[in-house]
């Protein structure tokens, strides 16, 4: 099985997971403001959330830490919701003698394979989540698209090695799925469902499909 590519070594990787905005809209109206990540490579992470993420720099917060040294703390804006809400992503440059070798790739430090944790980000529509994709190639990714029915997701890795994803939710979930969910939660051995079919598109040329099983 392939793994998803970083900023360097370009290689896909897939997953069972996707955000679902859908469903975070229809509980309690409420997203995350932003999510706060520490890296170690700040020219790297500029480029790669701006030029192939395609965000933009928004604020960048300078100031002293506890432990006695000093950080920035810089927002991207991740673009405006349909319903008009702005979404962000933060990161951490941290200097503290102390904290020196801290392990920035979030699911190597957890000791978990890279489809664990990952940053997923909405493309609330079919071009959007097209162009997203397009774009990734255009910058040298090879990109993991994989079909999980309810919606669809494109994978990558950034600078630091975290695997970030771009989906697009294609219907709503049914009652039945919503019923069924809680069932499935508390269940200690679920039933499996079967494999997610993929396409593995290289910076160019047509993809190699991989059928669902």
């Amino acid at each position: 099985m392939p793994t998803p590519a970083t900023s360097t070594d370009r290689h896909p990787g897939t997953s069972s997971h996707c955000a679902s905005p859908l469903l975070v809209g229809k509980t309690a109206g409420m997203g995350f403001h932003h999510v706060a990540i520490a890296i170690r490579d700040t020219k790297a992470n500029y480029d790669f959330y701006t030029e192939v993420m395609g965000f933009e720099l928004v604020k960048v917060v300078t100031a002293g830490t506890p432990e006695g040294g000093w950080s920035k703390h810089f927002f991207y804006s991740t673009g405006t919701s349909p319903s008009g809400e702005q979404g962000m992503i933060a990161f951490w440059e941290i200097h503290v003698d102390s904290l020196e070798g801290f392990e920035t790739n979030l699911n190597k430090g957890a000791g978990l394979p890279w489809w664990a944790n990952h940053l997923a980000f909405d493309a609330p529509t079919m071009a959007d989540f097209e162009r997203h994709r397009e774009r990734w190639r255009s910058h040298g990714h090879t990109v993991l698209e994989v079909d999980h029915e309810f919606c669809r997701s494109i994978y990558i890795r950034d600078p630091e090695g975290n695997t970030v994803e771009f989906c697009h939710d294609v219907r709503e979930f049914t009652a039945e799925e919503k019923a069924h969910a809680m069932d499935l939660l508390m269940d200690p051995n679920p039933p499996m469902e079967k494999q997610f079919g993929a396409k593995i598109w290289q910076p160019e040329g047509d993809p190699l499909v991989i059928p669902a099983g």
